[in-house]
């Protein structure tokens, strides 16, 4: 056996441990973390804020991708076994929802932005819009319009004859190869990691913009409630400010990843760069579930308000 071929082996076989490592990871993190912040986040304290309304749906969502998405990645990376590679119906079906829900979850976080700059808004138009009924009728039409974006995929996707890090011939559930392949890599981009990413840090800036002017307009000694609801506001904002970093981190090496993939896919490849690719991506691939799985944990790290409301679950007990 040629040195080559010792070292393909010896990458295809730290992709298997690397990713298995990082996808139990994750399923263990998000077990917890999401759990305990849908607990939180209908406690009576939160569930009258709009902003709740969107990390409970991006909670709720990410469960799905957790106890539901993982498991089937875990099996498949690990065994090479996967429904979808025998089975027309469930490939679409699969693909085109894992997909659309793990979209719909940073949708959530985006429009969470987009509620807190209506919320610190001078203007009391805007401000109106921040509120429980919008977060609902926002939620319900951002989840038929991301399922109608992604609806291309029960169409293009099917089960071809590829070649694997192995060197070996298998039957995969993939999109089609040519423009198809390029397209639903950037179109993934936008719409999972980039688009959200960069109306998110708009917003954000935007909130920043409107909670300066209002420091400046509003005295600092006000009421005890409006103390309050300030004390709440920033909370939040922190609590999403750390999400979106999360976000930003783990999905856009992915895209990119991704689309590199898909503009080389005509190139011969031998197995060596064959394995190469596929340990990035898959690695990559993997540490996007950091964004479903970690919620919790940056919500108890940078949100007093929800260190407190946990707390309180505790005393409960």
């Amino acid at each position: 056996m040629s040195s080559t071929s010792v070292f393909t082996d010896q990458i295809n076989t730290a992709t298997t441990t690397i990713v298995f490592c990082v996808l139990v990871i994750n399923f263990l993190l998000g077990s917890i973390s999401l759990v305990l912040n849908i607990i939180i986040f209908t406690r009576p304290t939160l569930r009258r804020q709009p902003c709740a309304i969107y990390f409970l749906t991006s909670s709720c969502l990410s469960l799905f991708v957790i106890y539901v998405i993982l498991p089937v990645r875990i099996v498949s990376n690990s065994f090479n076994e996967d429904l979808a590679n025998y089975y027309l119906f469930v490939c679409k079906t699969e693909f085109f929802l894992f997909f659309s829900i793990r979209a719909t979850s940073c949708w959530a976080i985006l429009f969470a932005c987009i509620d807190r700059y209506f919320h610190s808004s001078s203007n009391v138009n805007l401000r109106r819009l921040s509120s429980l009924k919008t977060a609902k009728i926002t939620m319900i039409l951002t989840s038929l319009i991301i399922s109608l974006s992604y609806s291309h995929m029960i169409v293009y996707y099917t089960i071809k004859q590829t070649v694997n890090q192995y060197g070996t011939i298998r039957a995969v559930c993939t999109d089609q190869n040519g423009n198809y392949a390029t397209f639903i890599a950037f179109w993934h981009m936008i719409l999972y990691s980039l688009g959200p990413t960069i109306f998110m840090f708009l917003f954000g800036y935007l909130t920043l913009r409107n909670l300066r002017q209002g420091r400046r307009l509003v005295p600092a000694i006000g009421t005890e409630n409006q103390r309050n609801i300030r004390r709440t506001d920033n909370q939040l904002s922190r609590m999403l400010a750390s999400q979106v970093f999360v976000i930003v981190i783990a999905t856009l090496p992915f895209s990119f990843c991704r689309i590199y993939v898909s503009l080389t896919e005509n190139i011969p490849k031998d197995t060596l760069r064959l394995a190469q690719e596929n340990l990035a991506i898959k690695t990559l691939g993997a540490m996007t579930y950091f964004t479903h799985s970690t919620t919790f944990y940056l919500y108890t790290l940078s949100g007093t308000l929800f260190r407190r409301e946990l707390a309180k679950i505790c005393q409960f007990k």
